[in-house]
């Protein structure tokens, strides 16, 4: 993840831009999430079809999912078109986080769980990843309260 992390920070992410299909790769993330044990449900527009590097895009999408699993027991992801983007909402109802520290975990190597155990958590760069993997798509990611009491992830991308 590490070496990832660089390599997309030197501009070396190579992947090619193609139009793909937002909701087939929402699927992809989602089947991840259900054999890893994530109790999650999607409920995606269909034909949402944009220009973007397809595992980058998973990659960030996997990231937020894969926070959310950690702190949450269920997980809903919606995704539809909102005039000139899609937005994608992930909602968990895990404890959250408090509005003054949702910049703070955007920050590299930044955990919330202070202890540094990578049982109780990763090294800190998931959500890291998954904005500037958005941002590199003319996106961003925001996170807000959920209405399950946990955490919203609101990704926008740009059509």
């Amino acid at each position: 993840v590490v070496d990832e992390y660089l390599a997309f920070a030197r501009g070396e992410w190579t992947e090619a831009v193609v139009s793909a299909d937002v909701a087939e790769l929402l699927d992809d993330v989602v089947n991840g999430a259900r054999r890893n044990g994530a109790t999650i449900a999607l409920a995606a527009e269909r034909g949402l079809t944009v220009p973007l590097r397809p595992n980058a895009f998973k990659r960030c999408i996997t990231n937020i999912v894969s926070n959310a699993q950690r702190h949450a027991d269920r997980i809903e992801i919606s995704a539809a078109r909102q005039r000139d983007t899609i937005e994608i909402v992930v909602d968990d109802d895990g404890p959250g986080i408090p509005a003054s520290d949702r910049e703070e975990v955007f920050k590299p190597f930044y955990r919330r769980e202070g202890s540094r155990n990578q049982q109780t958590g990763g090294i800190g760069l998931g959500l890291t990843i998954a904005r500037d993997i958005m941002r590199g798509h003319g996106g961003d990611i925001v996170l807000e309260d959920a209405p399950q009491g946990g955490v919203r992830a609101r990704v926008r991308l740009p059509i």
